[in-house]
């Protein structure tokens, strides 16, 4: 009888162990697609996506703010004192170079006010050149700068050269005083503008970024409460509660910061908009008038010192007076831009019944000085009597004064204005984005925890 061996036992599999070193774990992907299936992860996925646009419109709105404050303060700082120093310093030379050539006018030693007039013109116009060189930044402003400082003493030395002859009776005094008004009106007038054109440029730049809307922010902020109405309507569906009170004081929140923004942003943008409509468009307006003024005035001068016979001094004159008084002219733009406003309106009217004044008697000046009665001219010209053209003269130059003096006023307000409907706002912002974010991150850990008691 064969006897059968037992079978042989069958080998149990090997026991799992840990994995070998430097073998690949499962991919993270694929645990949080897992934990995505489960309704505790959509709620952190939620939470995550709300903590992303809540926390980049914060700080996209914060730093908004923070900008537009920055650039405000810079109209009223680098930008707004260069483009003020530019407009002083175009208007001192223009009124040394008008006042230097009336003085000369004056038989001997000229008046003590038209002396005082000068010294204030090339004062002014020295502290404006100072300051303009402490605020420019381009290499073409440190030139115009630079260019200024050097002809300065150079014109004021041939006014000087030029009143020395006039008090000796030499005729060679004229010729010393047409080279002065030649190298002002050639040379550092252009030089002085193109400063003013580059400084206002500057300001307009200063001010469209003052004005821009902070359309990122407001995108965010759109997004994540459109994510927050999503939630809650997904969870009510989900738990079948009503109301989380931590998403709903989040959207509170949200919406409170949403109007912050755009109340601060507008509100700033409408200031800044008025310091240019009220400020300094008309302030550039009447720069210009003033301006137009004293170089007709100094061309006036400089026609009666070549007794009449000098025909480009003539049409430059007539040139600067049409620029000043004609349809459509300076004094039309500035009645319009004060067309709502009694007081400047009242002041610009006086400024026209001035220069009406002042073209008028023009032609009867020249008249006299080309006949021979020279002494005659003169007195009509710059003399005090009160049908003085000198008269008409100071009293176009002293509303166009009055005036610029307002707007400047307005448009400090105005700034002043804007800078103050910032204030509190970057803090405040990033307060309500940090407490939004904490009030959903609550009311979603209240269902989270819910799934694990």
């Amino acid at each position: 009888m064969a006897v059968q061996s037992p079978p042989a036992p069958t080998q149990a599999p090997p026991a799992a162990g840990p994995p070998a070193p430097g073998a690949a774990p499962g991919r993270w992907t694929d645990r949080v697609a897992a934990a995505l299936r489960q309704t505790p992860g959509q709620l952190r996925g939620v939470l995550a996506v709300l903590a992303v646009l809540i926390l980049g419109a914060g700080v996209t709105g914060m730093t908004s703010i923070l900008a537009k404050s920055a650039v405000i303060e810079e109209t009223t700082s680098q930008s707004g004192r260069l483009s003020v120093a530019a407009l002083q310093l175009y208007q001192a030379l223009s009124q040394a170079d008008a006042t230097a050539a009336s003085s000369y006018l004056t038989a001997g030693t000229p008046s003590e006010s038209m002396n005082e007039a000068y010294r204030t013109a090339l004062r002014d116009a020295t502290v404006a050149l100072a300051t303009a060189a402490g605020e420019v930044e381009h290499a073409e402003d440190v030139e115009l700068v630079a260019q200024l400082n050097a002809r300065l003493p150079v014109y004021t030395g041939l006014v000087e050269s030029a009143r020395t002859f006039n008090r000796l009776g030499e005729p060679v005094g004229a010729t010393y005083q047409e080279q002065a008004s030649t190298l002002m009106r050639q040379e550092m007038l252009p030089s002085a503008h193109t400063l003013q054109e580059n400084a206002l440029a500057q300001l307009t730049e200063s001010r469209d970024g003052a004005a821009a809307f902070p359309w990122a922010a407001a995108a965010l902020v759109i997004a994540a409460l459109g994510t927050l109405v999503w939630a809650q309507l997904w969870l009510t569906r989900k738990t079948n509660r009503t109301f989380n009170l931590g998403l709903v004081g989040a959207t509170v929140l949200l919406v409170v910061f949403a109007g912050w923004l755009a109340m601060a942003s507008l509100a700033s943008a409408s200031h800044t908009s008025r310091s240019h409509e009220e400020g300094s468009r008309p302030l550039e307006l009447l720069a210009q008038a003033e301006i137009a003024a004293q170089q007709a005035r100094a061309e006036e001068s400089l026609l009666l010192i070549a007794r009449g016979e000098a025909p480009e001094a003539a049409d430059r004159y007539a040139e600067h007076i049409e620029e000043l008084t004609s349809d459509g002219g300076l004094l039309d733009q500035l009645d319009d831009a004060f067309a709502d406003d009694p007081d400047l309106a009242a002041k610009i009217g006086d400024a026209r019944d001035a220069a009406t004044a002042w073209s008028n008697g023009h032609g009867e000046v020249v008249k006299l000085a080309q006949e021979g009665s020279y002494t005659e001219a003169v007195a009509l010209a710059v003399g005090d009597d009160e049908a003085s053209l000198q008269t008409s003269f100071n009293g176009l130059n002293a509303a166009l004064t009055e005036a610029t003096e307002t707007s400047a006023d307005r448009f400090v307000d105005a700034t002043l204005d804007a800078q103050r409907s910032l204030q509190g706002a970057a803090a405040g912002l990033a307060a309500l984005s940090l407490a939004a974010l904490i009030c959903a991150a609550v009311g979603i850990q209240v269902r989270v925890a819910e799934y694990y008691a």
